[in-house]
Formats: C-alpha cells, sequence, structure tokens
C-alpha cells in the first residue's frame, strides 16, 4: 500500500492529481478544505483542498505496515510526527489484513488481540499505541524474552496509575478537603459517605460547610445527612461567610467543603471559587468525575478547574459504567493521583480508597 497527500485549488484538480499518480485503483481515506484570509481581509477568504489517498500495491506494503521507511517517509509522509504517525497508522491499519495491521501499529501478532481489547474497554488508542512503543523500545535496551501476554502489559499499566491512598489529616489544625465538578458528577452524595468514615468508622470530629446556595434541595440534603451522622454542617454564600464559618470550625479534625456543579462551559465559576478558597490556607482540592463521562467532557473539566490546583480526583458512579479504559486515559494524560472511588448511593458503605489493582482489573475484567 502506498499513501500520497495532495494539496490543490479545487476538489477536481487533487481528485486529478490522485489519479494521476496513483492510478484509478486509488482509494480516498479522508479529504479536508484549508482555510486562510488574503490580504488579511476577512472577506476575501482563500481556500486549498487536501485530499489523503492510498493505493493497495505489495511492494509498498511493508513499508506502509512499517511506517518509517525511508522511500514512504520522503515521498508520501513529509509531515508525520509523532501524534500524527500514530494517526496515520491507525488509519492505514483498518485497511489492511490483520498480520500487516499488527505492524502497522507497531505490534507484532501476539500482542494485537490486547491491543484490540484495550481499545474494546475504552483506553485511547493513542494512549495504547505510546505505551505499546515504550515497550518496544524497553526490549530493543535490555535482553531477555519478548513482551507478550496480557499480564505483562497489565504490570506496565499498573505502574502508569497513580493512587495516593485516602484523606492524611493533620495534627493540630482542621484538613480542610473540597469537593469540585460538574454537576451531577455526585459531590454532595460523596461528601456524606467521606463524613461518615471520618466521624463514624474513625471518632473524628467533622464539620461540613456547603457554597452551594443555587441548587434546589442542595443544602437541605447535606443538612439531612449531617443530621443522621451527628455532623454540623454550615452554609456559606461567598467569601465572608466561607472565612467566618471556618473560624467556627477551626477546631476541626476535617472540614468537608461541597461546591456548586457548573458547567465546564462556565469560565467564571473557577475564579469564584478561587477567591473563596484563598481564604482559608491548604484547601485540598478533588475533582469529582463520573466514570461515566465522556472523556472530552473531563478533559475540559480539567482544564476548567485546573486553576484551582487539583490535588486529587475523585470517580463515582463506577457501578453504573460499562467501560473503564477511560480511568486509565486520565491518570497517563493529567497524571493527577486518584483518592477514591464511589460504586452506588449508600451513605456510607459505597465508596472506597482508589488502588492501582482496583483500576487494572475494571478494565481487564
Amino acid at each position: 500500500m502506498r499513501i500520497k497527500k495532495v494539496i490543490a485549488n479545487s476538489y477536481g484538480e487533487a481528485l486529478s492529481r490522485v489519479k494521476s499518480e496513483l492510478g484509478d485503483g486509488a482509494l480516498i481515506l479522508s479529504t479536508r478544505s484549508i482555510k486562510f484570509n488574503k490580504d488579511r481581509d476577512a472577506d476575501r477568504c482563500s481556500s486549498l483542498v487536501e485530499i489523503t489517498a492510498a493505493l493497495d500495491h505489495d511492494s509498498h506494503r511493508e513499508t506502509v505496515a512499517a511506517g518509517i521507511g525511508e522511500v514512504g517517509r520522503k515521498e508520501w509522509m513529509p509531515e508525520a510526527r509523532g501524534e500524527e504517525l500514530r494517526e496515520l497508522r491507525s488509519m492505514i491499519a483498518s485497511l489492511l489484513t490483520r498480520t500487516d495491521k499488527a505492524k502497522a501499529m507497531g505490534l507484532n501478532e501476539a500482542q494485537l488481540p490486547v491491543y484490540e481489547k484495550l481499545i474494546g474497554r475504552g483506553v485511547n488508542d493513542r494512549v495504547a499505541a505510546r505505551m505499546f512503543e515504550t515497550i518496544h523500545s524497553r526490549e530493543q535496551r535490555e535482553e531477555g524474552d519478548p513482551f507478550m501476554g496480557e499480564s505483562d502489559i497489565a504490570t506496565i499499566m499498573k505502574g502508569a496509575v497513580k493512587c495516593e491512598g485516602p484523606i492524611q489529616l493533620k495534627s493540630g489544625e482542621p484538613k480542610v478537603v473540597a469537593l469540585v465538578g460538574p454537576t451531577g458528577a455526585g459531590k454532595t452524595t460523596t461528601i456524606a459517605k467521606l463524613a461518615a468514615r471520618f466521624a463514624l468508622h474513625q471518632n473524628k470530629k467533622v464539620a461540613m460547610v456547603s457554597l452551594d446556595t443555587y441548587r434546589m434541595g442542595a443544602w437541605e440534603q447535606l443538612e439531612a445527612y449531617g443530621k443522621l451522622m451527628q455532623v454540623q454542617v454550615s452554609l456559606a454564600a461567598d467569601r465572608s461567610e466561607f472565612v467566618h464559618v471556618m473560624q467556627e470550625y477551626r477546631d476541626m479534625d476535617v472540614v468537608l467543603v461541597d461546591t456548586m456543579g457548573k458547567s465546564h462551559r462556565d469560565p467564571d465559576y473557577c475564579r469564584q471559587l478561587q477567591r473563596v478558597f484563598e481564604a482559608v490556607p491548604q484547601v485540598e482540592t478533588h475533582l469529582v468525575q463520573s466514570a461515566t463521562s465522556q472523556e472530552s467532557v473531563m478533559s475540559e473539566c480539567f482544564k476548567q478547574f485546573g486553576p484551582l490546583g487539583i490535588d486529587r480526583v475523585l470517580f463515582t458512579k463506577l457501578d453504573e459504567a460499562v467501560h473503564f479504559g477511560i480511568l486509565f486515559n486520565c491518570s497517563v494524560r493529567h497524571r493527577i493521583p486518584f483518592s477514591y472511588f464511589t460504586t452506588g448511593q449508600s451513605v456510607p458503605e459505597d465508596i472506597e480508597v482508589a488502588a492501582e489493582d482496583k483500576v487494572i482489573r475494571l478494565i481487564f475484567n
């Protein structure tokens, strides 16, 4: 197979060049329009057309599958580097036989089933490709049996997941922990579960503070949990009220702060929280994410709440999720430790400390 990228003034011209260089048997892989302003005049916008096409040919198959042949690199992949190269390999792989598909992804045939299983379980294809590239580099440096099985890849993945255990309390001052995240992630119920762990299981002095003055019933829900557990609960509408509440709770072991859920598209909300948290030293921030979320939405949440300084990631609704590769993708891409996992609505039972083994079992089982 040979790949060719053509740029022309129109689709017809680009297609004509593809047929001229690759013949009538060429397969169109993708097309896109490249727009640019002419003389900085928005009303005089010009465009070009880019077509990526492929021709299946036995003499080129080995070069394409490897994705790094000198002839191919010069003729049809002059710009392919890093992520672009991995994306192109993945696109090519879908057109090849099983043997050639493995070569295109940089795998041997024994590794391909593991790769396909990971993708089926929600691991991002580019994350998986980078992982296998790392493994191959390691094999080239070290002697011994080549990497083959699922247990080996599970061990590699476990090393890439970072968990740092439960919330660690301080001596002589309250540990302040704030849960932030999008609407519907389960922050309020999770706050109650954490409060129950500390108050009922560890006999610690616990208080809960709600900053959510907008959502209907949010304060009442937290107050009801507080009465059941005999835990103090307060509402703070702004920065000054938060400071006053924290003064009242200066003798507590832990203060758990519930926040309002907001869309990741709201840029002002994070700045408002920042002003509130700055009034109290050393607030530990846990970003609450639902395991059922789309990965694109999760990435936007990291961008939104990043300015707060996210210390931990807490995943909820594991009992509702179908695939768990998103947990691995999150750990690899953001490198922020996990704190807890929740698996239902029961308080305090449905919460556990996050562990690397748990993430791997969820993905492979």
